[in-house]
């Protein structure tokens, strides 16, 4: 149930992201790096609530 808490907020999160790139309020390149510290926190919940296997690596 948290875990699927965490994906809505990520998902959320990554839309307005993409909202903000799009009218070039942020780069591309900035979109890219928050997009990806989003998916690490997204990764380090779900190990932390021990959901699945997590053998894939950055």
């Amino acid at each position: 149930m948290l875990f699927n808490a965490n994906l809505q907020e990520f998902a959320s999160r990554v839309g307005l992201i993409c909202g903000l790139e799009s009218q070039d309020k942020i780069s591309q390149a900035e979109a890219y790096a928050q997009i990806k510290q989003l998916w690490k926190e997204l990764k380090r919940s779900k190990r932390n609530l021990k959901i699945g296997n997590n053998t894939e690596q950055d």
